[in-house]
């Protein structure tokens, strides 16, 4: 299991569209990846899951992985988190 936090860089937090990316990213892994927040875990591969989180500008997930890919996935979500997207 590779575990790492990230702050959510983006002013409007985690909405549908970075949710998207990180599903995307999730879904390199084979095995589970999870994302928490405030004693909450759900499946990084689901994206109502991913939106129930409620990820907001400031906050700090935890992504965790197993399997392979496991590195690759966090660090591609990680990069999602990291980003501020200009409208």
């Amino acid at each position: 299991m590779v575990e790492k936090s990230f702050i959510v860089m983006n002013p409007t937090g985690i909405h549908a569209r970075p949710a998207k990316k990180i599903v995307e990213a999730a879904k390199l892994c084979s095995g589970a990846v999870l994302l928490e927040k405030d004693d909450k875990k759900v499946s990084a591969k689901s994206l109502v899951n991913v939106l129930a989180i409620g990820a907001k500008h400031g906050d700090t997930v935890t992504v965790s992985a197993e399997g392979d890919q496991a590195e690759a996935a966090i660090e591609a979500i990680g990069t999602v988190f990291a980003a501020v997207e200009v409208h």
